[in-house]
């Protein structure tokens, strides 16, 4: 079929060059036949020409479907039918083009960085987050060899491998090495690289912060259940004891069960904080009543251990209110008493007030011990943090008080504010709105140096 064109036109050359001999000789049948034969090519050439032509367009309508085509003739057939592919085909690339837009702004919006590197290690393509990340400005980073990551010791060796592969490593982020970031390479068969990074710092912080607690909480238990094992096999020895040691190893027992008890109810109770706390109620909540209930649970404390404690006159504290939970209010002013009593030395002294700011209302416990170093104060409300940890636990406590005061007040929209240094004692500050959760926003008083 594709020979008959060819054979076509070697008809009407053959039918011009008799036509042409007949022409020159004046022959007339010649001249005939020559003609004949061009008419003969060319009609053979156009039946030819036809055929291609409705082959075109049934394909045309197999690929874009059916359509009306104005016209008889074949030229205005094909005209159409080219048309309406070409028009289709232009819609087609704008729907691409819609789409390639979409997935870039998507990429351009990951909280991840994404890039692609050839194989030498320069920069093809990237979005906003890995140019941050690489520390590239965006203008001048299309094809930097990134010279700076690839000699960094962590990551070496995610480029140096052969073939497909997907490595990973860490490094710090240079302009600011404190900050850790974390890379995925990917090794493609044609020696691309993809490169995904992501800032790790908040993650790292927090696994170290997680295996501190583990190990904090198999310390603060391993302590007392050390003692009761060892008190509980004298206790089933053979030895005899009299009843004044055997009342003794009782009383340690059970003072050991007590701290446990306590340490668990300390985390159950950081763990609801921390976790999803129900919503602050807008419930008043007088201070009179509070702090008076407070001094008659701590003077008898205060006046075993030799320390004077001296609690607010209730007329001086009369319509000062906080919103909120009473218990978890008072629970956090406890634990500012007690911490006070427990680091105040016999003789010392222990004061307690309350004062209106602008749009807030704050306790103050104060103490007389022998103060804190103001670089441990940004550290104090962490979980099991301790100054001096050795006169820490012969103090007792389970190193989760300050935590929870913390956590009590963030709750209630307020802050903790500590103002110490050592030789002159400590001040702790439970700073609270004086209207309920919802209303006026308070204005920021004056007060501790480290709020908390």
């Amino acid at each position: 079929m594709h020979l008959l064109p060819f054979l076509a036109r070697a008809v009407i050359a053959l039918g011009v060059l008799v036509a042409t001999l007949g022409l020159l000789r004046w022959h007339a049948p010649l001249l005939a036949l020559g003609l004949a034969t061009i008419v003969a090519g060319g009609a053979a050439g156009w039946a030819w020409t036809r055929a291609r032509l409705t082959a075109l367009r049934r394909w045309l309508h197999a690929r874009e479907g059916a359509v009306a085509l104005p016209g008889e003739n074949a030229w205005d057939t094909l005209e159409s039918e080219l048309r309406y592919y070409f028009k289709q085909r232009d819609r087609q690339l704008r729907e691409t083009r819609r789409r390639l837009g979409q997935l870039e702004g998507l990429a351009q919006e990951l909280p991840v960085g994404v890039a692609l590197l050839d194989p030498q290690g320069r920069l093809v393509e990237a979005n906003r987050k890995a140019y941050e990340l690489l520390a590239v400005e965006p203008d001048r980073g299309h094809g930097q060899r990134l010279q700076g990551w690839l000699r960094e010791p962590g990551l070496q060796h995610l480029f140096a491998s052969e073939g497909p592969s997907l490595r990973q490593g860490t490094a710090p982020y240079h302009p600011d090495p404190s900050r850790t970031l974390a890379f995925t390479v990917t090794r493609k068969e044609d020696g691309t690289f993809l490169l995904v990074v992501e800032e790790i710092t908040e993650r790292l912080r927090l696994h170290r912060m997680r295996e501190d607690f583990v190990a904090n909480v198999s310390h603060e238990l391993k302590s007392p259940l050390t003692s009761l094992r060892g008190f509980a096999e004298t206790l089933l020895g053979d030895g005899e004891l009299d009843p004044e040691q055997r009342d003794r190893f009782l009383r340690i027992m059970h003072e050991q069960i007590d701290r446990m008890q306590a340490l668990v109810a300390d985390l159950l109770t950081l763990s609801r904080l921390e976790g999803q706390p129900d919503p602050v109620p807008p419930t008043p909540v007088d201070l009179d009543r509070l702090l008076a209930s407070l001094a008659d649970q701590y003077a008898a404390r205060a006046t075993e251990r030799g320390i004077r404690l001296d609690m607010p006159e209730p007329e001086s504290v009369t319509g000062l209110h906080w919103y909120g939970e009473a218990d978890a209010l008072g629970q956090a002013l406890a634990n500012l008493i007690d911490n006070a009593l427990k680091y105040t030395p016999e003789g010392g002294r222990v004061q307690v007030w309350a004062e209106e700011r602008r749009g807030e209302v704050a306790v103050h416990v104060q103490d007389s011990g022998i103060g804190i170093d103001p670089q441990h104060l940004p550290r104090l409300t962490e979980r099991f943090y301790r100054v001096d940890k050795g006169r820490s636990r012969a103090v007792g406590g389970t190193g989760l008080g300050l935590s929870i005061v913390k956590h009590i007040l963030h709750h209630h929209g307020g802050r903790l504010e500590i103002d110490s240094a050592p030789g002159r004692g400590s001040t702790f500050s439970a700073v609270l709105p004086d209207h309920p959760p919802g209303g006026p926003v308070a204005r920021p008083g004056t007060g501790g140096d480290s709020p908390v």
